[in-house]
């Protein structure tokens, strides 16, 4: 039996195992519903999208990962680049089982998820990038630390604490070898190759994924659409899970063909 999770009782644990990597995945395992798969940046691990995964959870089959080395999973021997993180993503959804699943990516996610969909024509429905890293105007270790200084200010208390814990159980050193590997991949280069529909989107207040960069990288793929959450930071999926779900809906029926319900993907009044 799968393991409870304490922060949703609609989501239980499983670890999956492929090509000699752990992943824990995060998920309602409803196979009825259209997939959405949610993949985390550097550092992090499928617990921040949690307060996202649970209103998406009510009108879809939704799954969390934490990919190797991230969260509780167990630490490869060395820190994984941007096109293996994406061959773990597209063994993962393969080992589910997920058909034409709509993969999201946050942050460094958005990388992975452009590598893997170039890697894997057919496997993938859609593609949405939250905060896509890295903005060519800022592509350095420096460049980066100083943009994620200025969102931590931006970003509420609780958000910083989920953040921080995670990063913590990463470590510094494998923190700052993935680092150099996420400056040096291009995202422009590898949305070129994701033909299937997209959609990027940032927060409004966030100083990591400027909307020039959004929009450059919608003009590069293939078939991409540009979209913002007014004055949201760069963590929009921890901090503003209703608002994004709700900006994210219209995009997820036009490439899934399913209606969500307004009043369950809207946000709080």
């Amino acid at each position: 039996m799968p393991e409870s999770d304490p922060a949703d009782a609609q989501l239980s644990t499983r670890r999956v195992h492929v090509s000699g990597h752990a992943v824990d995945v995060r998920g309602t395992f409803a196979p009825g519903r259209q997939p959405i798969l949610l993949v985390h940046g550097i550092g992090m691990s499928g617990e921040y999208f949690l307060p996202f995964a649970d209103v998406l959870s009510q009108t879809h089959d939704v799954y969390a990962v934490d990919l190797p080395g991230y969260g509780r999973t167990p630490k490869p021997p060395r820190a994984l680049t941007m096109t293996e993180l994406g061959e773990v993503l597209a063994e993962v959804t393969l080992a589910l089982g997920l058909k034409a699943a709509v993969v999201v990516g946050h942050s460094m996610g958005a990388q992975i998820v452009t590598s893997s969909i170039a890697g894997h024509r057919g496997l993938f429905a859609g593609y949405i990038l939250i905060g896509p890293t890295v903005d060519p105007t800022a592509r350095s270790l420096p460049a980066q630390a100083v943009r994620l200084f200025r969102d931590s200010l931006a970003e509420p208390p609780s958000s910083n604490a989920v953040i921080f814990r995670n990063y913590l159980r990463m470590g510094p050193l494998r923190y700052l070898r993935t680092a150099r590997y996420m400056v040096t991949h291009r995202t422009e280069e590898s949305i070129r190759h994701c033909t299937i529909p997209g959609l990027v989107m940032g927060g409004g207040r966030d100083p990591i994924a400027s909307e020039a960069w959004l929009y450059e990288l919608a003009r590069t793929a293939p078939d991409a659409q540009v979209l913002e959450v007014p004055g949201g930071p760069h963590a929009v999926q921890l901090n503003r899970p209703r608002e994004l779900a709700a900006a994210c809906a219209p995009f997820l029926e036009s490439v899934t063909g399913q209606q969500p319900d307004p009043h369950t993907l809207g946000p709080r009044s």
